[in-house]
């Protein structure tokens, strides 16, 4: 029985041991990693969202019923232009800088009817609703 005991212990130790020998599974600050983190040149165009400065003020002007020339000279050109049915939506890609995140990119849609009106607006973040209503 001895000898069992003996030849188990010895075993555990070897397979144990190891990992209590000083060295293993250590934390150290002080040591030198490589960074892990991928280089914005490894990132393609479409990777990289960037969008048009703006402020709330003026996105806030954009109201339901204005016309598309007036959202064009608040907002410029949309990024993308597509069809609802045969009402146009145009996507924007806004940025916004904020006092606690330093600068957002928001898409926003705006969404006409068939008298060229604004219809609605849609955020796609809620953080970027948020800066609009005042909740952000």
């Amino acid at each position: 029985m001895l000898k069992r005991v003996s030849i188990a212990v010895l075993a555990g130790a070897i397979f144990v041991g190891p990992a209590f020998a000083g060295g293993l599974n250590e934390q150290k600050a002080n040591m030198r990693f490589e960074s892990v983190a991928p280089a914005l040149t490894e990132l393609d165009a479409n990777f990289v969202r960037d969008g048009k400065p703006v402020t709330v003020e003026l996105v806030r002007q954009v109201e339901i019923g204005a016309a598309q020339e007036q959202v064009a000279s608040l907002l410029g050109q949309p990024v993308q232009a597509a069809k609802r049915g045969n009402t146009p939506v145009w996507d924007y890609n806004l940025k916004f800088t904020t006092a606690r995140d330093g600068e957002i990119v928001c898409q926003y849609k705006v969404l006409f009817d068939k008298t060229q009106k604004v219809d609605e607006t849609v955020w796609r973040r809620p953080q970027c609703r948020d800066l609009m209503t005042g909740r952000g």
